[in-house]
């Protein structure tokens, strides 16, 4: 994110991407670390420089553009809003959008991070809640060909109507439908069921009161449904 944002001060174009193969610093939401292990995985940093309608719907799109391209290499997978992609119960994906708006359009660095080859089991502080392409397929993947796919998927979901976008965002979410606890960034904690997801990526939810809210930045937890091994 930080070589990134440097090339796009100097000018870079719409589309670079920064591609490490390792991160000593992988950065989440709200400071978190990124477990960045050499030459297993995917990190990268897109530089978009969009329409103001297009950036808006960046929070939807990223995400989609990623599910896609891990449930075509044959994953069962799912979004986790607001920035994740789950499969088998565990993260496998996480996303970064750090976006600025001024006269000539909106200006986004975009970081993804895509557990492809790595065991997440051998990691003890993150084996009970992260996983990989490999281990939810049985066998290794190509991190070029993931990449290639991303990025074509990237240039596909640009193309779609903002309600053909949020349509197949709101099918493949993990969240829409269900009962969740919504944390907030001062750490107030309620029950909500998340209803839908807005274009610009909000999430919205009615609380036990009926009170209908929308959520552009807050933590959601999953109530588990019978038998299921989500949380």
């Amino acid at each position: 994110m930080v070589l990134a944002r440097r090339e796009a001060d100097e000018g870079a174009p719409h589309g670079t991407f920064v591609l490490a193969e390792e991160q000593t610093a992988g950065r989440g939401r709200k400071g978190r670390t990124f477990h960045s292990p050499r030459g297993e995985n995917l990190y990268l940093t897109l530089i978009l420089r969009c329409a103001l309608d297009e950036h808006r719907r960046l929070p939807v799109a990223v995400p989609l553009a990623v599910w896609r391209a891990v449930v075509g290499e044959g994953v069962d997978a799912a979004i986790k809003w607001p920035n994740d992609i789950w499969a088998g119960g565990r993260k496998l994906s996480g996303m970064l959008i750090d976006a600025e708006i001024s006269a000539t359009g909106g200006l986004a660095m975009v970081g993804i991070g895509i557990n492809v080859n790595g065991d997440t089991a051998a990691v003890p502080e993150i084996a009970e809640i992260a996983t990989s392409v490999r281990a939810e397929l049985g066998r290794p993947v190509s991190r070029e060909a993931l990449l290639a796919a991303l990025c074509n998927e990237l240039e596909a979901v640009f193309q779609l109507s903002s309600a053909a976008l949020v349509e197949e965002y709101r099918s493949a979410s993990i969240v829409i439908g269900r009962d969740v606890v919504v944390t907030t960034a001062a750490g107030e904690s309620y029950g909500a069921r998340a209803e839908s997801i807005s274009e610009d990526g909000s999430l919205v939810v009615i609380d036990a009161a009926g009170v209908r809210q929308s959520l552009s930045a807050a933590e959601v937890t999953l109530r588990p449904a019978p038998g299921s091994a989500l949380h």
